[in-house]
C-alpha cells in the first residue's frame, strides 16, 4: 500500500480538510479495531478475493480504449460479502453496540449463520485514487425526497469499485452484491459491472440540495484519504 494523507469526513465534506494538518500513513487507511484471530480469519480467508477482485476490474479500466457499457468479471460473491463487511466492521474508532454490527459479527464468525435480509450491499464502478471509509449515517432513502430515510452502514470507496451497505431494498439504481448471499463461498459467479453514468467522487455522502447525512461519534473516524503528495 502506499502512504496516503487523510482526514475525516466532516472536514472534506465542509470543505475545510486544511484547517488541521492532514494525518499520513505510511501503508494506506488503517483501523487498529480487530484482535489478532479476527485479522487473521479476515485477512487470509476473505481479503484474497476482495484484493483480486479489485486488481482484476482495475486491469480492465485501464486497458480498455472504448468503454462499455458493462462488463462481467468472475469472482466468489459470498466470499466478497464477508471481506466487505468485515473491513467495514473494523472501520471504527468507537466500538458501540449498533444491531447491524452484532447480526454481521454472528455472519462473519458462524459459518453456519445466514446474512440478515436487512443488510444489503450494493456496488458501482469507482475511478478514482481517493479513499473513503463512512460508518453508521442516515440520508435520505431517495435523494431529494425527505419523506423516509435510510440507515448506512457503511460506505466504501477505493479504485476501482465502492460499496454501500444499508438497510433499504433498493438504492439509486446501484447493482446488489447480497443478491448472492446464499451461494457457497466456493461458488463463482459472473457479476455485472455498469460502466456508464460515473458518479462523482463525493457521491453518496456528499451533502447538496437533494441530500444531508447524520450520524454520531463515528463519523470523527471516517476518513477521507487520497496517495499522499510529493
Amino acid at each position: 500500500m502506499q502512504p496516503v494523507e487523510q482526514v475525516t469526513i466532516l472536514q472534506h465534506l465542509t470543505g475545510n480538510p486544511d484547517e488541521q494538518k492532514p494525518r499520513i500513513s505510511q501503508n494506506g487507511v488503517k483501523y487498529r479495531t480487530l484482535c489478532k484471530h479476527c485479522n487473521e480469519r479476515l485477512g487470509h480467508s476473505y481479503d484474497p478475493v476482495l484484493n483480486n477482485f479489485a486488481l482484476g476490474v482495475g486491469r480492465i479500466l485501464k486497458s480498455i480504449v472504448e468503454v462499455p457499457p458493462i462488463i462481467h468479471y468472475k469472482t466468489q460473491p459470498a466470499i466478497l460479502i464477508r471481506s466487505i463487511l468485515g473491513h467495514l466492521l473494523a472501520a471504527k474508532g468507537v466500538i458501540d453496540d449498533v444491531v447491524v454490527d452484532q447480526k454481521i459479527r454472528e455472519f462473519l464468525f458462524d459459518d453456519k449463520t445466514r446474512l440478515s435480509e436487512e443488510i444489503k450491499i450494493f456496488y458501482w464502478v469507482y475511478p478514482y485514487r481517493e479513499i473513503v471509509v463512512v460508518r453508521d449515517v442516515v440520508m435520505p432513502a431517495v435523494r431529494g425526497n425527505f419523506s423516509q430515510f435510510g440507515f448506512f452502514s457503511g460506505i466504501l470507496k477505493y479504485f476501482p469499485v465502492a460499496y454501500l451497505v444499508c438497510n433499504l431494498e433498493q438504492y439509486e439504481g446501484l447493482d446488489e452484491l447480497t443478491i448472492y448471499r446464499d451461494l457457497k463461498l466456493e461458488e463463482t459467479v459472473e457479476i455485472p459491472i455498469h460502466l456508464t453514468g460515473v458518479r462523482h467522487s463525493a457521491w453518496p455522502e456528499m451533502t447538496d440540495e437533494g441530500n444531508f447525512m447524520a450520524g454520531g461519534l463515528n463519523l470523527n473516524s471516517s476518513v477521507h484519504a487520497r496517495p499522499r503528495r510529493a
